[in-house]
């Protein structure tokens, strides 16, 4: 079964949540799922039924700025005219010249990095959920692609939410450091997130 949920928080910010479970749910293990672009789509469901079918209650939301919650626009470059040439899902997301680089650039700029605004949207899915069920739940959080950066701080930033090691592998900023790459899932970025010791 595949429960929707839209969750209003924050004066008008919203997640929009899937709670994906067996027809006579356990919900004594809950999965958070993160996709690059949010929430779990039908490309994704290969990767989903699995945690479905060993036992887990599977709950996927799109983080501020992304899936249903994306803005809808096209940032266009005096720097680089052929970025607006992109595909709109390349264009939103291009650290160089987009509509969620910007966001993010000006969301660090006001003392609330992009990253940071993730993580506590999922301590919110979190505390939805909590709402719903038992006291002793088991939490994990895994992440597709990109989104494993993601699901790994949520890990270590969350009490008692363990991190399940996908396909994907998590993002190092040192090691763009040293490969000198111009580009980069800009949704990850961070102060002081890009050095070397």
């Amino acid at each position: 079964m595949i429960e929707r949920y839209l969750l209003r928080h924050s004066d008008g910010l919203e997640i929009p949540l899937l709670w994906i479970h067996k027809r006579n749910p356990s919900s004594s293990r809950i999965l958070f799922w993160l996709g690059e672009d949010g929430k779990v789509a039908l490309k994704d469901w290969p990767q989903v039924i699995p945690y479905v079918n060993s036992g887990y209650d599977v709950i996927s939301i799109d983080p501020r700025g992304l899936g249903e919650t994306r803005m809808p626009y096209k940032a266009l470059s005096p720097d680089d005219p052929s970025l607006g040439n992109l595909d709109f899902d390349h264009a939103y997301m291009n650290p160089l010249s987009s509509v969620l680089a910007d966001y993010v650039y000006n969301s660090i700029l006001t003392g609330r990095p992009y990253f940071l605004q993730m993580i506590e949207d999922l301590e919110i899915a979190k505390r939805f959920a909590q709402s719903k069920l038992a006291l002793n739940v088991e939490w994990s959080v895994t992440g597709d692609g990109d989104a494993a950066t993601l699901a790994s701080a949520v890990a270590e930033t969350l009490p008692a939410v363990r991190f399940v090691q996908g396909n994907s592998k998590t993002l190092k900023w040192s090691e763009l450091v040293e490969q000198k790459s111009e580009l980069w899932p800009v949704q990850v970025l961070l102060p002081d997130g890009a050095y070397i010791h």
